[in-house]
């Protein structure tokens, strides 16, 4: 699925099994195999109790690529975001509303702040695939979520928008999760 994805083929695998049976080694082990320097692996988790917090395992993901650590004071997340966007693609820049918005940041695009929340919603979705889909054209772009079985239902409405982008994109979705699910 990776080489697929390397040559422009997006591709979502599922990785599927009983609590214990090790999704996350084989997982772990996948990151091993791979030639470091090569891609980029952003990994976001669910958590049993984060079925009502929206956006948790995108929010792992964007915290990871913008190397948010807790605590960090807001102006000093805001600067790294713009930096790091404006080296991927300075045309990105109009997707940093969306982006301080799903981070729980000050939003200070009034436009932005104006719209209905289905609006805003729309805005972060595409924001967000924005950004993976303009990263993994410089790398290809592995994406993992864990334990999906708990997801909320936001974050699994991004992920299934998500899918329909993949198609001509380096860009590898694994996806963990119980049978039950």
């Amino acid at each position: 699925a990776f080489t697929k994805a390397q040559s422009g083929s997006g591709q979502v695998a599922g990785i599927v099994g009983e609590a214990g049976v090790g999704k996350s080694r084989l997982l772990l082990e996948l990151r091993e195999a791979l030639r470091k320097g090569q891609h980029t692996y952003l990994e976001g988790r669910c958590l049993h109790y984060g079925s009502s917090m929206s956006y948790l395992p995108v929010l792992d993901i964007l915290r990871s690529y913008f190397d948010i650590k807790e605590g960090e004071r807001e102006f000093v997340i805001k600067k790294r975001m713009s930096e790091k966007i404006g080296q991927v693609d300075e045309t990105l820049k109009s997707i940093l509303p969306p982006l301080h918005e799903i981070l729980s940041l000050k939003v200070e695009d009034d436009d932005y702040a104006r719209l209905e929340p289905p609006q805003k919603r729309e805005r972060i979705f595409e924001a967000v695939r924005d950004l993976f889909i303009r990263e993994s054209q410089e790398r290809p772009l592995i994406l993992a979520v864990e334990d999906l079985h708990w997801i909320d239902r936001t974050s699994e409405e991004f992920l299934t928008y998500l899918i329909d982008w993949l198609a001509n994109t380096p860009i590898l979705l694994i996806i963990l999760y119980r049978p039950e699910y």
